[in-house]
């Protein structure tokens, strides 16, 4: 009974701090914006937002990215971002359902990283609350949050203590089950944001590497398999439907960047975490004095600690011009974009020797330390720049922003040629004596009225762009789509008068995947209860 009592008092401590978290935008003092100055992604995930209305029958929403069908829920996953729509149809307000989204994946951020550390490190509750506090409040995470508002790397965050700490807890303690947490993990993180999955696995091979004497038990890499294998099954749904997209269609992917020029001189990092804000991407004035702290005092430290203090030297390292990225450019590292993103990596690490050390000062001291940082927090987010800032907070704004935003990221890569006459969109006829009447664009249908004056059939290039699955009906009844030479809607129009809906659905593959994917969940959802229930049953015994 203390026990489950104590965890309620902790859990509600973590959500006082969500709420404090992201007070700005509840009290409207410093709304969610967009700021030209920043230039973060906020547009890019309130249109996202704005797509999941009906994202499980019609991957494809048209009133949206500028209403021209951006198929963007085939390229950027969106499961763990769905409970934002659930949220917004409850409170009837995507607004308030993005602001109340947020407090709970703060929440979880807090929650999931105190339990890693309780189940999977064997650490006491201070030493846990410690690490939640700083991984959650970590100056990077507030870049990500109130700068950028990247929510896809911001659900992964959730997940990222989860995996590595269930990772060495079954290299270390020889937990070979934890496959099971492993997976469910790494789903989560790749059904929240791809570049994570690709850091996370960089973060595997470093751990393996510097780890490699218990990579001789041949069940560990048993379990290693069997957790890739359950990964890729539970994931099918995201990454088939992609692959099969890019196959059939060129498409154009986001900025390829040129690494280098993205990598952080040392000098202004360093002089960036000093200052400690959520301007720029940086470490934060805690990780910089870890890490000082951890080099200072290397050869005191234990063994454990050395190996992590190294592996935050060396992704550190990564997201410097130090680093010879320009090996790399015309590698798969160029999607990760930023090198800087290796922050997060920093963070992680840099947290658990935090977390370490400073549980053993003083809790007068821990306290004041705490204080501290939440004031340092509000402070960070009111010195958010306010001038040429689009704010967030209402519908009506959000619908605007639907309807004005364009993005070319994931655009046919005929289409990114012809971008400006879709976005104006204009219809192209391959025969005079043709016009367009009644477009009217809803979330799922694109419906509009053609009159064709000619005697023949004539072939109406629709600005909306073209993806497997788009369909077409002409007076109710289903015809032949095609892709155009501008990456568009090609349908042929009898002569006469015509009613057209556009509309799209998955394809079968991507049926077959959702299929797959939710029938290996649920299995792999299964034996994990079980093995819970058993190990419970047998500490009992």
């Amino acid at each position: 009974m203390r026990r489950i009592l104590r965890n309620i008092w902790i859990n509600l401590f973590f959500l006082l701090l969500s709420i404090y978290y992201e007070i700005t935008f509840i009290m409207n003092n410093k709304p969610l914006a967009y700021s030209t100055t920043l230039n973060g992604d906020q547009l890019f995930h309130i249109n996202r937002l704005h797509g999941l209305s009906k994202v499980f029958t019609s991957p494809i929403v048209f009133d949206n990215y500028h209403q021209v069908g951006n198929g963007v829920n085939y390229f950027y996953p969106w499961l763990t971002f769905y409970p934002a729509e659930l949220l917004s149809k409850l409170l009837h307000s995507e607004a308030r359902g993005i602001i109340v989204f947020l407090v709970i994946v703060t929440y979880l951020t807090f929650s999931v990283a105190y339990y890693s550390c309780k189940i999977y490190l064997n650490w006491n509750a201070k030493k846990s609350i410690l690490f939640s506090f700083l991984w959650t409040f970590s100056s990077y995470r507030g870049v990500n949050f109130f700068n950028r508002t990247d929510i896809g790397e911001l659900l992964a965050t959730i997940f990222i203590p989860l995996v590595l700490m269930s990772f060495i807890s079954l290299l270390k303690d020889k937990k070979y089950k934890n496959w099971i947490v492993l997976a469910i993990g790494m789903s989560l993180i790749m059904l929240s944001h791809i570049l994570s999955t690709l850091m996370m696995i960089i973060v595997f091979i470093l751990v393996m590497i510097m780890n490699s004497n218990y990579l001789k038990d041949i069940k560990i890499w048993v379990s290693l398999i069997i957790s890739a294998v359950a990964t890729s099954l539970m994931t099918m749904m995201y990454w088939l439907p992609m692959i099969q997209q890019q196959k059939y269609i060129g498409i154009s992917r986001p900025a390829k960047v040129i690494l280098y020029d993205w990598a952080l001189d040392m000098g202004n990092l360093i002089n960036r975490s000093f200052n400690n804000n959520y301007l720029l991407p940086n470490l934060g004035i805690m990780v910089i004095m870890v890490i000082l702290l951890g080099i200072i005092k290397f050869n005191e430290l234990k063994n454990i600690d050395k190996i992590i203090m190294v592996q935050s030297l060396i992704f550190l390292w990564l997201c410097t011009k130090y680093f010879p990225w320009q090996l790399l450019q015309e590698t798969f590292f160029n999607y990760i974009q930023f090198p800087w993103r290796f922050i997060i990596v920093v963070t992680l690490f840099t947290s658990i020797l935090g977390a370490k050390w400073i549980s053993k000062l003083n809790s007068k001291y821990i306290f004041i330390l705490i204080v501290a940082i939440c004031i340092s927090h509000y402070a960070f987010v009111l010195g958010l720049p306010e001038k040429n800032a689009l704010k967030i907070n209402s519908d009506q704004s959000i619908e605007n922003i639907c309807k004005e935003y364009t993005n070319q990221d994931y655009y046919p890569k005929a289409a990114t040629n012809n971008s400006k006459s879709i976005e104006n969109k204009e219809f192209i006829f391959n025969s005079k004596n043709v016009s367009i009447a009644n477009l009217k664009i809803k979330a799922t249908e694109y419906s509009f009225t053609v009159l064709n004056n000619n005697t023949h059939k004539v072939t109406v290039d629709v600005p909306i762009l073209y993806y497997l699955g788009i369909k077409a009906d002409s007076n109710n009844k289903l015809i032949s789509t095609n892709v155009s030479k501008r990456g568009t809607v090609s349908i042929d129009v009898e002569k006469g008068k015509s009613k057209i809906t556009v509309y799209s659905e998955y394809t079968r593959l991507a049926k077959l995947a959702q299929k797959i994917s939710l029938i290996s969940s649920i299995l792999i959802l299964i034996i994990g209860i079980v093995n819970f229930y058993r190990k419970r049953y047998i500490r009992l015994e």
